[in-house]
């Protein structure tokens, strides 16, 4: 008799503990279906990519990896010397064309001045012809020493922006060749969410509307709003061939999988580089105005939690098209995984 009340007091708990479970789970299909969401959303940020503008060997590094930098500040140094050196004989240059330019000014003038009683035309024609000659090379030459200063002030790279230093691939004494990219600038205060969102769910995406971001591994939920939607999307089945006609890849009419459309979202607060760019996150479209959570009963709160979780971390399997399906097979194939995650575990414990 004591054996029988046992069993049934165990299955009676493990009824009961699944009935929890599956409501909760099933509330959190709820709350999810009733907004537009995604898994697949992304924390992105305005990324300069620092190049320098001359070549030449580094002289300096003044940075680290991933250090925060302020606007202006010095990242590294090219060598200066071969710099110095062209900038000083591009203002040599300068200065020969100013004096010979000088002297041609005078010599046109004075032959101006007497005019075709004491020469011929010709020679006044030539001396005019001379001075603007030497003109001309005067503007080259100060060109020239113009560029030779430029090229010296960027043998010092300075950081466009406040932000963050990173995948710095620069070191003292390495060549560097003009163009090429030496480091990765994330700009500090530019952080926002991608979320690529299936084209089933725009319906209730707009511009404006509030939004909710989870981190991935995280409980912390991020408020925002949609700041923008794609225009277009690449239309991967179609292509045009060499002679520029149209070339369409065969689908199977039974399977038809949603095109995912980015959704920019601007976030309240910026975070810092809290979650790096490129990190995932989940992405709940909330409407024009955020959830209110203060009034939600015992179950309703059990829910979020276990969506945020669960939806998060990728406990609970997405099917290809899912999101399409009725909610009794959502909720059907929720308590599938949970029956099996329960036996799986009895099992292991030697119960069955």
């Amino acid at each position: 008799m004591k054996t029988l009340t046992r069993n049934i007091l165990r299955t009676a708990i493990t009824v009961i503990l699944v009935i929890l479970a599956f409501v909760a789970i099933f509330r959190a299909w709820v709350y999810y279906t009733a907004s537009p969401w995604t898994r697949d959303a992304r924390f992105s940020a305005d990324i300069v990519a620092i190049a320098p503008d001359v070549s030449g060997l580094i002289s300096q590094v003044n940075v680290k990896d991933n250090q925060l930098v302020k606007k202006d500040q010095v990242l590294f140094v090219i060598d200066q010397p071969r710099y110095q050196k062209a900038l000083a004989q591009a203002e040599a240059d300068v200065a020969y064309y100013q004096t010979l330019a000088q002297e041609k000014r005078v010599e046109a003038g004075r032959r101006n001045k007497l005019g075709v009683q004491a020469m011929s035309r010709e020679e006044i024609d030539q001396a005019n012809n001379v001075l603007q000659t030497v003109e001309h090379q005067l503007a080259k030459a100060v060109a020239s020493r113009d560029l030779a200063r430029l090229d010296l002030e960027r043998t010092v790279i300075r950081a466009p922006a406040d932000g963050w230093v990173t995948n710095l691939n620069v070191y003292t004494g390495e060549f560097i060749t003009r163009g090429s990219t030496a480091v990765a600038l994330v700009k500090e205060n530019t952080f926002y969410v991608m979320a690529y969102l299936e084209e089933t769910k725009l319906e209730g995406v707009r511009p404006g509307y509030r939004a909710e971001i989870t981190p991935l591994g995280s409980s912390k939920t991020i408020k925002g709003t949609v700041d923008s939607i794609a225009a277009g999307v690449t239309n991967a089945s179609s292509s045009s061939d060499s002679k520029g006609m149209a070339s369409v890849d065969s689908n199977l009419e039974w399977v038809r999988l949603a095109q995912r459309v980015p959704v920019r979202i601007r976030l309240d607060h910026q975070q810092g580089n809290l979650w790096p760019s490129g990190t995932t996150a989940t992405v709940v479209i909330t409407g024009q105005e955020d959830r209110d959570t203060s009034q939600a009963n015992f179950f309703q709160k059990l829910a979020m939690r276990c969506a945020n979780w669960l939806i998060a971390m990728g406990h609970i399997p997405l099917l290809p098209g899912i999101s399409a399906l009725p909610l009794s097979l959502h909720a059907r194939w929720c308590w599938r995984c949970l029956s099996v995650s329960i036996f799986s575990s009895k099992r292991r414990a030697g119960r069955y």
